[in-house]
C-alpha cells in the first residue's frame, strides 16, 4: 500500500497538468448537470416555481360574508394567514368570450399568497375600475393590459391593468371561476353573490387534510362554501408538463452518458501514455490488481474533488449567474427535493466515472511487464 501511494504521489507531481485537466473536466461536467437539473425543475414545474416565489397558501377557504375568518390563525400548524378578502361572483366578457370569475378585493400585495405580475401593473386607487387577471383567465379571454372587460347585463366596464400568476387552482370553464383581483370598492359595487376568502400557509404541507378539518370545525360547516388546497392546484398544473419532463429527462440521461464517455476517453488516453511506467511497475513486482487499484483510486479521487468543487460553486454562485439561468438556480434552491438532487447528481457522475475508469484501469492491468517492440 505504501508503494502504491508513493507511486501515485510521484505520478501526480510529474503529470500535474493532466491531473488538473481531469479535475476541471469533472467540475465542468457536474456543474453542467446541476445547471441542467435546475433548468429541468424550472421548466417542467412552473406551479412549484410560482408557489415558492409567491409564498403561496396551502389552503384557501371560502366562507360567507358573516363568518369570522380571523379565528383561523389559531388553527394548529398554521404559520401565516392572508385575508380575509371580500369576494363576489360575476361574469365578464372580452372579444365575444365570456367567463365566470371571482372578484377578490385586495389592497397591495400580501407577503403570503402574493400574485406575481407577468405584465402590466398592479391595482391603483386612481383607477377604481382597474383589475388584474390571473394568467390562465387572461389567456382564455385573450385579454392583456389596457383591454376593457364588459359585465353582461350591466353598463359597467372593467379595465385590465395587469396579468399575474397565482399558485391557486386555474380557471376551468364550467368548473372553476377565474380569479380577478380588484379594489374592495369595486367588489362591493358588484351585484354578484358575496363572500370572503382566507389563505392558510402551513408548517407541514402534509397535514393539509387535518388543517382543513380543524378550520371547518372552528368556523362551522355551514359557514364554509368551498375549500381548495395546494395538492389540487399542483396536479392540475402539472398535467400538461409530463411529456416535456420526460423529454428533458431523456436528454439529461444522454448528457450524463456522453460526459462519462468523454471522461473515459480522457482517462484511457492518459493510461495509454503510461504504458512504459506500467511495464516498469509490473517488472518490479506490482500485480495486475495493484495496477488497477492505483489508477482507479487516483481517478476516483480526481472525480470526487471535481464533483465537490462543482457542487460548492453551483450552490454558492449559481443564483448570481445573470439571466434566466441564474433565476432558474435561485428558484431551484428553494424547491422541495433540491438537497436530494444536489447530492444525487454528483454521486451519479462520480459512479459513472468510476465505472468507466475501472474498465480503462482493467486494460492497464493487462499490460505485459516488458513492452513489445
Amino acid at each position: 500500500m505504501r508503494a502504491t501511494l508513493r507511486w501515485a504521489h510521484a505520478d501526480l507531481r510529474t503529470h500535474r497538468g493532466e491531473a488538473l485537466f481531469i479535475v476541471l473536466a469533472t467540475t465542468g461536467i457536474v456543474a453542467s448537470l446541476l445547471l441542467a437539473t435546475a433548468l429541468f425543475g424550472y421548466a417542467t414545474n412552473p406551479w412549484q416555481r410560482v408557489f415558492t416565489q409567491s409564498q403561496g397558501a396551502h389552503v384557501w377557504i371560502h366562507t360567507g360574508p358573516s363568518a369570522d375568518a380571523r379565528e383561523l390563525s389559531e388553527v394548529d400548524g398554521v404559520t401565516s394567514v392572508t385575508g380575509p378578502y371580500p369576494t363576489a361572483a360575476a361574469t365578464v366578457e372580452s372579444r365575444g368570450t365570456r367567463a365566470s370569475v371571482e372578484l377578490r378585493g385586495i389592497v397591495g400585495r400580501p407577503s403570503t399568497g402574493r400574485p406575481l405580475l407577468t405584465s402590466g401593473r398592479w391595482l391603483d386607487p386612481a383607477a377604481p375600475d382597474g383589475v388584474v387577471l390571473e394568467s390562465s383567465l387572461a389567456r382564455a379571454l385573450w385579454a392583456e393590459p389596457g383591454d376593457t372587460l364588459s359585465v353582461p347585463g350591466t353598463a359597467r366596464t372593467l379595465t385590465v391593468l395587469g396579468v399575474a400568476d397565482s399558485a391557486e387552482p386555474r380557471y376551468s370553464p364550467g368548473e372553476r371561476p377565474g380569479l380577478v383581483w380588484a379594489l374592495p370598492s369595486a367588489v362591493r359595487d358588484t351585484d354578484g353573490r358575496g363572500g370572503q376568502v382566507t389563505g392558510l400557509r402551513l408548517t407541514d404541507p402534509g397535514d393539509t387534510d387535518y388543517a382543513v378539518q380543524r378550520a371547518v370545525t372552528l368556523l362551522g360547516a355551514g359557514a364554509v362554501t368551498d375549500v381548495s388546497h395546494w395538492q389540487q392546484a399542483r396536479s392540475e398544473a402539472q398535467g400538461g408538463n409530463r411529456l416535456l419532463g420526460q423529454v428533458l429527462g431523456l436528454f439529461g440521461l444522454g448528457a450524463l452518458v456522453a460526459a462519462a464517455l468523454a471522461v473515459h476517453g480522457a482517462i484511457g488516453t492518459r493510461i495509454r501514455g503510461h504504458l512504459r511506467d506500467i511495464s516498469v511497475l509490473k517488472a518490479i513486482g506490482f500485480t495486475p490488481g495493484q495496477v488497477v487499484r492505483i489508477f482507479l483510486l487516483q481517478h476516483v479521487a480526481f472525480a470526487l474533488l471535481g464533483a465537490v468543487l462543482a457542487t460548492v460553486l453551483i450552490q454558492a454562485l449559481g443564483s448570481r449567474v445573470p439571466g434566466r439561468l441564474g433565476d432558474a438556480v435561485g428558484v431551484w434552491q428553494g424547491l422541495p427535493g433540491h438537497t436530494a438532487a444536489l447530492l444525487a447528481v454528483p454521486v451519479a457522475a462520480v459512479l459513472f466515472i468510476a465505472a468507466t475508469t475501472g474498465l480503462a484501469a482493467w486494460r492497464a492491468g493487462q499490460v505485459p511487464p516488458v513492452p513489445g517492440l
